[in-house]
């Protein structure tokens, strides 16, 4: 079973859109933030799957709703693209405060 199945199962009431977002959330940050390597990167990705899969439904969902609605969120009101550079918090901002998030929660 691949993470995004282990998470689904885990968790249901997560499309698989959702699971595919906050998996690609991690990766990003532990190969952009975290410069890990293959293996590091591999049992980061383990562990990550790990945690999220431990967590409780009530737990997950500001983490889950902080990732879909501010992580990823890089449209103006008019559905147009924002540059990277013109956001408000930058990438790494945005990456650490998930993960204060995911990690604070019970």
């Amino acid at each position: 079973m691949d993470r995004t199945q282990e998470i689904k199962e885990a968790h249901p009431w997560l499309s698989y859109d959702e699971v595919v977002k906050v998996i690609l959330y991690h990766h990003q940050g532990s190969m952009w933030i975290q410069n890990l390597e293959r293996d590091k990167l591999q049992r980061s990705m383990e562990a990550f799957t790990k945690l999220v899969k431990s967590k409780s439904r009530k737990a997950l969902e500001p983490f889950v709703e902080y990732v879909l609605g501010v992580y990823y969120n890089g449209v103006d009101e008019y559905g147009n693209q924002i540059e990277e550079s013109s956001r408000e918090e930058s990438f790494e901002r945005r990456w650490n405060r998930a993960r204060a998030i995911l990690l604070k929660s019970k």
